[in-house]
């Protein structure tokens, strides 16, 4: 494998050096001479300026000024057999702003006028950004001299470093499928960023459409703004933004810049919530983001109204200083104050962003700049993960302390029932004089009341307590009925099913129904009660079985005596649906008339 890669590797090299040159030698350049002045010409005075020797070559080291004529010659005579096929040539012009291509055409001077942002004449080859444009050799002043006008109005180049290339039909259908190393590597790292952004942003659509957070809006706006703004890397992105008009592209890459910061800056806030942790963090937060927002719209009025305004410029580079001094004080001071883990995703991501930008500024190299931006936006991805899990355990956490209130609530609604029994039991014993048996009694009650007592802190029990709870309970109700019924309780040989959690005192009242209103009231010499537990899946099945009278009997006797409906089943009905995270309409419990009696099951949520 490795020696696979090793060759692959190596024929890749070979060919990417046989392509450079080869098309190195597509495209020939052409001695320059220049001739600056600050007044307007005609085109005849340039000549007469041109035969007496006015024209010079750039001396190294000086840069142009603004609003200066540079009339520039360029003498073919060298490199026109090469074109002796092709009836006209290519020029690719660099670094201009404003040019007048002088031609000779039928004897007349003919002068095309281009603006870079206002009127371009030339065309753009699809995969770099090169500009060309096609001359007939037969319109070339004198035959083989081209005239050109320039003028910089914003930009200081210095001219001896500019070069003016040319080819022939051959060369540039080669010149135009070939993408240089460094810009294939610049436009490969746009086309990566596309991809992080374009899943990004798509994860935050999602994200926004369920959770409403504004958070997700912002951050997706971020790494838009981004993409706008990355694009001019490649001219093929570019023009799915309006590259092919660049008056409009500059102004929305340029106020691009501002909108990254700004809602870079919003979505910080609401990241980090500083509304909440640091409210006087945040009113500075919000001046900075209404100032973003002034300078968004006075940089764009003035760039739509003058590309080449001088303003917008300064201003760019006031915010660029500005926003980068106080993203990194900003960082420090999060960095000493905020409580929260969340901080270190701001602060990495922070740094990152700020570093490439400020190398791009320094450097002039973007890709700098678009590599922090991947960076930055892997780690805000892992943030937004990271406070998204923070939210789902704070959520149910809460819903747990909101569940275990309702439960010690509804639990608290039971017990003073037990305990109203057993003591209205206590004071008959007495009242009748049966001494031995209300002290028995009470010793068991004190013994049920201690074990509710010891576990009344805990919402659940284990299976093992719960039945203890249950036979204490029982043997006070058979020493109230003076063991007029006989109980049963059966568990399964699977000993880890006692250590199975239940909410605590879940059967008593099935029990208490089955001997108040089931056993008490028959006539049979043997009563019996059951309690049966069994494991299923997701629930542990619990049977209490009585031999009692039955259900219809029972509901005969209480029209007649207006009983009321029982109030602990409809209590442990609720405690069995708050202590199930399933669905809602699960039914919890079943009565089953029986030909002697009454059965119900319980299916008690395993916790």
């Amino acid at each position: 494998m490795k020696n696979t890669l090793a060759l692959f590797s190596l024929c890749f090299l070979q060919i990417s050096a046989f392509a450079q040159g080869f098309i190195g030698e597509a495209y020939f350049s052409a001695e320059a001479k220049y001739f600056e002045t600050t007044e307007s010409l005609s085109f005849e005075q340039v000549l007469e300026y041109n035969r007496s020797g006015n024209f010079q070559s750039w001396e190294p080291g000086v840069k142009t000024k603004t609003n200066v004529n540079y009339w520039v010659e360029i003498n073919l005579e060298e490199i026109l057999p090469e074109f002796e096929k092709d009836d006209s040539l290519y020029f690719y012009p660099n670094g201009f702003e404003a040019m007048d291509i002088y031609l000779n055409s039928e004897g007349q001077v003919r002068k095309l006028e281009s603006d870079r942002f206002l009127n371009d004449i030339f065309e753009r080859i699809t995969y770099q950004n090169t500009l060309y444009l096609k001359i007939p050799k037969d319109e070339l002043i004198e035959g083989n001299k081209l005239f050109l006008r320039l003028e910089y109005k914003r930009n200081e180049l210095d001219l001896s470093r500019q070069r003016f290339f040319f080819s022939d039909s051959d060369g540039h259908a080669l010149f135009s499928q070939y993408i240089a190393s460094d810009s294939f590597k610049s436009q490969l790292l746009a086309y990566f960023f596309l991809g992080i952004a374009s899943v990004l942003m798509v994860f935050n659509l999602i994200l926004f459409y369920n959770m409403r957070e504004r958070l997700y809006i912002y951050y997706g706006a971020f790494l838009l703004f981004q993409l706008m703004y990355y694009s001019r890397i490649s001219p093929l992105l570019a023009s799915y933004f309006g590259y092919d008009n660049l008056h409009w592209f500059l102004w929305l890459s340029t106020v691009s810049q501002v909108l990254i910061n700004l809602s870079y800056l919003l979505f910080t806030r609401h990241f980090l919530d500083f509304k909440e942790t640091l409210p006087k963090f945040d009113r500075v937060v919000k001046g900075i983001a209404v100032l973003l927002v002034l300078f968004a719209l006075v940089v764009g009025i003035s760039i739509w109204i003058n590309p080449y305004a001088s303003l917008a410029y300064d201003l760019m580079n006031v915010q660029r200083i500005f926003m980068a001094t106080f993203a990194f004080l900003g960082v420090a001071y999060l960095w000493r104050v905020y409580p929260n883990k969340l901080v270190y995703f701001v602060v990495a991501g922070t740094v990152v962003f700020t570093t490439g930008a400020l190398l791009t500024m320094f450097l002039l190299n973007l890709d700098l700049m678009v590599a922090g931006s991947a960076i930055e936006s892997t780690i805000f991805a892992l943030g937004l993960s990271y406070k998204i899990k923070t939210i789902t355990q704070e959520n149910q956490k809460a819903q747990l302390e909101s569940l275990s209130s309702k439960l010690g609530a509804l639990r608290a609604q039971i017990n003073p029932h037990f305990i109203f029994n057993s003591l209205s039991s206590i004071q008959y014993l007495i009242q009748s004089e049966q001494k031995t048996k209300a002290l028995s009694y009470l010793t068991k009650f004190s013994k049920f009341v201690r074990q509710v007592l010891e576990n009344s802190i805990d919402v659940n029990v284990t299976l093992e307590k719960e039945i203890e709870l249950l036979k204490v309970y029982l043997d006070l109700e058979a020493l109230r009925f003076d063991h007029a019924f006989q109980y049963h309780i059966e568990i399964p040989e699977n000993d880890s099913l006692i250590f199975e959690e239940v909410p605590m005192m879940i059967i008593q009242p099935f029990v208490e129904n089955a001997i108040k209103h089931g056993l008490m009231p028959s006539t049979e010499a043997e009563k019996h009660l059951y309690i049966r537990f069994k494991e299923g899946d997701n629930f542990i099945y619990c049977e209490v079985e009585d031999n009692g009278i039955g259900r219809e009997e029972a509901k005969k006797r209480k029209k007649k005596t207006q009983h009321r409906p029982s109030r602990g089943l409809m209590l442990t009905e609720d405690r069995l649906k708050l202590s199930n995270s399933g669905s809602e309409d699960e039914q919890y419990i079943e009565f089953k008339d029986l030909p002697e009696g009454t059965l119900v099951i319980i299916k008690i949520p395993k916790q």
